[in-house]
């Protein structure tokens, strides 16, 4: 046999494996339509499955007071001191804590709060509360928790709340120095929201 005879065996081969499936597919008692004289084209049907994906959810916060304005004097040192009210919306999936801290921007990032290991349950927080379960560090003035903004009189100074979504429960504890709270808040951040005020006395 020479090399082009297996080619012409296999060859013969193709075209009566097609001779049999052709019979066996007219051994089903149904017959194919045969196409019209005007018919040129074949229609092939195609089915899409429409996938629903669910939006995400921007992570925000939301307080008494317009992005970059003034702050209510009841959350100062000209007021009652309160810690601000807040709330937060759309923790990053995989939110196992969250976090805030609230820092002069004025005053080289001094810090007047940070909080962290708070349950993603809570999403609002009250003026003058702690919400349940979060660790503090000590702020500006030493003393753990909240230390209200005291500008020196005329002299504005600007005030960023943020709030970190962490993956983790942190191995932090009250009264630790405020940077180190940070440092881990950030280190272990699944994502990071904030907001400014202002404080003018």
């Amino acid at each position: 046999m020479t090399r082009f005879s297996g080619k012409i065996y296999g060859a013969a081969a193709i075209v009566g494996m097609s001779a049999l499936l052709l019979a066996s597919c007219s051994r089903d008692g149904r017959e194919m339509k045969p196409p019209t004289a005007d018919q040129t084209e074949t229609i092939a049907i195609a089915t899409t499955i429409a996938e629903s994906v669910a939006p995400v959810q921007e992570f925000t916060i939301a307080a008494p007071w317009e992005e970059g304005g003034p702050i209510d004097a009841q959350f100062t040192c000209a007021g009652s001191k309160l810690s601000p009210s807040f709330d937060i919306a759309g923790l990053p999936e995989g939110t196992v804590t969250w976090g805030l801290s609230i820092v002069d921007q004025t005053a080289s990032d001094a810090v007047h709060w940070v909080a962290s290991n708070i349950d993603p349950a809570i999403t609002h927080v009250d003026a003058g509360v702690v919400p349940a379960g979060a660790v503090q560090s000590l702020n500006r003035v030493n003393k753990v928790g909240y230390a209200s903004p005291c500008p020196k009189a005329g002299e504005p100074h600007t005030f960023v709340l943020t709030v970190y979504a962490v993956s983790q429960q942190l191995e932090v504890t009250d009264g630790m120095d405020g940077e180190t709270m940070l440092t881990s808040l950030e280190a272990g951040s699944l994502g990071i929201t904030s907001i400014t005020f202002t404080v003018t006395r």
